[in-house]
């Protein structure tokens, strides 16, 4: 019998290989106890080990899988195994994956993303969310095909974000879409202001897209407010001025400017000239747009840094030239 595992400093005991499709799980995965066929050791009668479970992987791919378990990593990780063989069989019983996987088989029938006959007991005991807006059923393959994988985080996100584009799918395809308190503000905004800025159509299929949730969807409103802004130049937020005033291309610095020199003075004052400053810049205000302020503020800061050290250069250079003609 072969085992999965070597010797002290592994998983000893814990899987062991039957045939080429058969994979032994013992009930104590981290055990040490002596495995079958080597000396016998005394032990206690509670600490014998219960009967094995064996599972038999037909699912493509399996064989591959086996050879990972002998390999350290986080690839050696026979619960995938089993899940990949659930999701074959059509046997998953995860309440929250098994729906998308009636589902998926209940639409696609032939094109077996979880094996033949996935949708038999799959939804057991619960609720069945049907999505079909459009194009769900790359969200639903991907979905799948990260449950597969192990990275249950990121399928919890997708099914929370297609729940979200269903329900709002379900209003927009209502009788009387224009009543729901997101879509008028959404047609409010596009009344009162020509919106022009670039990316402006998306924005809107994005609010249409997720209205059933208000949180999101204000958000969403709220930056295309702010990119109109910026583009007619009437944007006034603290943060916004903050980038500006560290614009050297837009501090206003010549002679007159607004008639405030004093204004004028700190604006020249906080002017970033360091080189490659028109980058951070740039950056900073792409980042202003996305919404991510907490990164404007991190190169706001980073910009104020480099200039102080940059302008701390400049003096020394010019302290010796000083020195040289001195010297002269």
């Amino acid at each position: 019998m072969a085992r999965g595992s070597g010797g002290g400093g592994g998983r000893v005991g814990e899987y062991s290989m039957l045939d080429n499709s058969t994979l032994t799980s013992y009930p104590t995965p981290l055990s040490r106890s002596p495995i079958a066929g080597s000396p016998s050791r005394s032990r206690s009668p509670s600490a014998s080990r219960s009967p094995p479970q064996v599972f038999t992987y037909t699912y493509p791919g399996w064989k591959n899988d086996r050879k990972l378990l002998l390999v350290p990593g986080p690839a050696n990780n026979p619960l995938l195994m089993q899940r990949r063989q659930a999701l074959y069989d059509g046997t998953v019983t995860d309440p929250i994956i098994a729906p998308l996987i009636h589902q998926t088989q209940t639409q696609t029938q032939t094109r077996g993303i979880a094996g033949e006959g996935a949708g038999e007991g799959a939804g057991a005991g619960t609720s069945i969310v049907v999505w079909n807006y459009p194009h769900h059923e790359r969200e639903l393959e991907k979905a799948l095909r990260h449950y597969r994988d192990g990275k249950d985080d990121i399928v919890a996100e997708i099914i929370t974000h297609g729940n979200t584009r269903q329900k709002s799918h379900i209003i927009l395809a209502s009788t009387h879409p224009t009543t729901h308190p997101i879509l008028q503000e959404l047609d409010a905004l596009k009344e009162g202001k020509h919106l022009n800025y670039r990316g402006y159509r998306t924005d809107i299929k994005m609010v249409e897209k997720i209205c059933s949730d208000e949180i999101q969807a204000r958000e969403r409103i709220g930056l295309m407010q702010r990119r109109q802004a910026v583009q007619d130049d009437t944007c006034i937020e603290p943060l916004y001025r903050s980038i500006q005033t560290r614009n050297r291309k837009g501090t206003g610095t010549g002679e007159g400017a607004n008639n405030g020199k004093s204004e004028s003075e700190r604006a020249s004052a906080s002017a970033w000239s360091y080189p490659e400053h028109e980058r951070d810049v740039e950056n900073a205000i792409k980042y202003f747009l996305r919404g991510r302020d907490t990164f404007v503020q991190r190169f706001v800061k980073d910009g104020d840094r480099k200039e102080k050290a940059y302008r701390k250069k400049l003096q020394r250079m010019q302290m010796q030239m000083q020195m040289q003609k001195v010297t002269k």
